[in-house]
């Protein structure tokens, strides 16, 4: 597992920073402040001294004035936000840098108490070892070898101790203006908004933990909770700890405004047409959104949701015994969703069907991070940035759900290194019980520096699944090719692996029937083509593959198909 802080808990890691990019910003900002206020100079020399006489004058020195003070509210929240960005800037350059040259200072130093302990306790041994016959001699140069040794290790804990002491100082002012800035963003439209409006996004933004959320959320009066959700939906949409139902209404007022404001061109348009699809015709609700977040959209979809003849959201997780998140991998993003939304409303279908008990479940489709190409697959890059956000998103998913549901987590491809990262590499427990790769581009090897430091992965308390087509060139390929995620995860301890080559399974309606062989590595259609467009509904992750039914059992019942 990760290191972490003694005092304050933080995770020891590095934190990413741009500060060429937060300077640019601040000087677009600026920029755009100093055209703003030439353009309120001028607009007012018309408006209140334009030579002439007639409608014509009238009309423009009165347009003058109107679009004069329609800058000034503009004006005053640009320049919040200029204050917001250079105060992150600052901290970033006085505190990050900081925090982050104390990283491999604290690894070197925990690596250094890990052998003086070991030192300690050879010299304790040996002492321990000696003779009743021992001369004096021996005895006292035992003891000594003991005094040095603890007085060594004494030396490096504190040495340590300083160390960790100024990390946590420096990680705090970061942290503490992060959550600063943040608020002070998400505000910056609210400076006439009530004080305890602005007070509660405050303590949001600044919470540690989808428990600290929900506990802060849970104090609002039913007023302020409706004020900031109206105020802020993008804000209150994405994080974790508030009600799903809450997120879900906020996604939603942010997907129809979104709409409302476009066209866009393609890919956007043709991905929020889909979108809309499977929100209204699939019982489909957004989780998560971030409709221009670049290089490309990102959004989580859970099925399976109803409501109520109202139109309330009703409790996505009453009666159900699973929920299921898949991840996709290279290339795959919005565009995917309506095969993706398709295998969660199967997954949830057939493990329904599966279940050797009464089984509920709920799936979500997760597209929450900038899937790799051909040219970045190879690295760890795109696997990083995504663990970082699927895990936060499983920590949420794990505080709003029972300990009796059972998750899982299905990766294809480069998803599966993506999701491995994620949950074997979080330095707490997630609430993941299964990790399922199909056709995985290889999950991290050992451990992964930037992430677990010099931990080793852990996927204690999980079980592990894979299954890889025989004919999958390119999962083998990616596996080999790579830059830290080359194991096949069939090699973890442990783990099992299913068949995906095709021969039967239990239908929906009782009794066996012949399902498909994955014939490459597509996750639905196609061959070993990476896009592959010959072949139909044969993927790992469609319906009628023996991979799929597979998948539907291990969720329902924990165990491959015989």
């Amino acid at each position: 597992m990760s290191l972490t802080s003694p005092d304050r808990g933080y995770l020891l890691e590095h934190i990413d920073f741009d500060s060429g990019s937060i300077e640019a910003l601040h000087g677009a900002i600026v920029n755009v402040l100093e055209h703003a206020g030439d353009a309120r100079l001028v607009l007012g020399n018309i408006e209140g001294g334009l030579e002439g006489r007639g409608a014509a004058i009238r009309d423009a020195t009165a347009d003058a004035g109107e679009i004069a003070h329609r800058i000034r509210p503009t004006v005053g929240m640009l320049r919040r936000i200029s204050v917001a960005v250079r105060g992150y800037g600052e901290a970033v350059a006085q505190h990050a840098r900081a925090a982050n040259d104390l990283v491999p200072e604290i690894e070197a130093a925990h690596r250094a108490v890990g052998d003086a302990e070991s030192a300690a306790a050879t010299a304790q041994t040996r002492e321990g070892a000696l003779s009743s016959d021992a001369s004096d001699a021996q005895t006292a140069q035992a003891a000594s070898a003991v005094e040095i040794a603890e007085e060594d290790l004494a030396a490096r804990r504190r040495a340590l101790a300083d160390l960790w002491a100024a990390w946590e100082a420096a990680y705090g002012f970061w942290d503490d203006a992060y959550g600063q800035a943040l608020a002070a963003i998400v505000n910056v439209e609210s400076a006439g908004g009530s004080t305890a409006m602005r007070a509660a996004i405050d303590a949001l933004a600044n919470a540690d933990s989808p428990a600290e959320v929900a506990e802060i959320w849970a104090g609002l009066t039913d007023a302020q909770r409706d004020d900031v959700t109206s105020r802020r939906p993008e804000f209150v949409g994405n994080l974790e700890g508030v009600p799903y139902a809450t997120r879900f209404e906020a996604n939603r007022a942010v997907y129809d405004e979104t709409i409302a404001a476009g066209p866009y061109g393609d890919p956007l348009d043709s991905q929020f047409e889909q979108l809309g699809i499977e929100l209204d015709w699939n019982d489909g609700e957004l989780l998560m959104f971030h409709p221009f977040e670049q290089p490309q959209a990102t959004a989580a979809v859970v099925y399976d949701v109803r409501r109520d003849e109202r139109g309330q959201v009703i409790d996505p997780f009453a009666g159900v015994t699973n929920v299921n998140v898949l991840v996709g991998g290279m290339f795959s993003g919005l565009g995917d969703l309506e095969d993706w939304g398709q295998s969660a409303r199967d997954l949830n279908d057939y493990a329904e069907a599966y279940g050797a008990q009464p089984t509920g479940s709920v799936s979500i489709a997760w597209y929450g991070y900038d899937s790799p190409n051909l040219a970045t697959e190879h690295t760890m890059g795109s696997a990083t940035e995504g663990a970082a956000r699927l895990a936060a998103t499983l920590r949420g998913l794990d505080a709003e759900v029972s300990s009796q549901i059972t998750t899982s987590v299905i990766g294809h491809s480069y998803g599966s290194t993506t999701a491995f990262l994620a949950v074997g590499g979080s330095p707490e427990e997630l609430g993941v019980d299964r990790l399922i790769a199909v056709g995985s581009a290889g999950v991290p090897d050992g451990y992964h520096a930037g992430w677990t430091g010099d931990a080793q992965m852990d996927y204690t308390g999980t079980e592990i699944y894979a299954t890889r087509a025989p004919w999958d060139f390119v999962a083998r390929y990616g596996e080999v090719s790579s830059f830290g995620h080359g194991t096949d995860p069939a090699d973890i301890p442990g783990a099992t692996t299913f068949e995906s080559d095709g021969g039967t399974a239990p239908a929906l309606g009782g009794g066996d029937e012949s399902v498909l062989s994955t014939p490459g590595h597509a996750s639905h259609d196609g061959g070993n083509s990476i896009w592959g467009w010959w072949e139909q509904d044969n993927g790992y992750l469609a319906r009628d593959s023996e991979s799929f039914r597979n998948i539907a059992n291990i969720v329902a019942n924990g165990e491959v198909l015989q």
